[in-house]
């Protein structure tokens, strides 16, 4: 038993996950990138049955917030 994806190429910074058909991850309404394994947690909170708001917020709960534009060119150049 396993889970199959397919990437559907896009512009604009579109990052959008469907299962069987339903929106489960935008990055336009989240306003970032899943952390990781965010998105396979969502899926087996689903296929357990649990509610799409509620696995939402359970897989998403230690997700951290995008650094600003600033911190991140900060660490950058500090990396180097």
């Amino acid at each position: 038993m396993g889970e199959s994806s397919e990437l559907i190429q896009s512009s604009g910074g579109i990052f959008e996950v469907e299962l069987d058909g339903q929106l489960i991850f935008s990055k336009k309404k989240e306003n970032r990138f899943p952390e990781d394994d965010e998105v396979a947690k969502l899926v087996n909170l689903l296929n357990q049955g649990t509610p799409l708001e509620q696995a939402q917020e359970q897989a998403g709960k230690d997700a951290k917030k995008p650094p600003s534009f600033g911190k991140w060119f900060q660490a950058l150049i500090h990396k180097r």
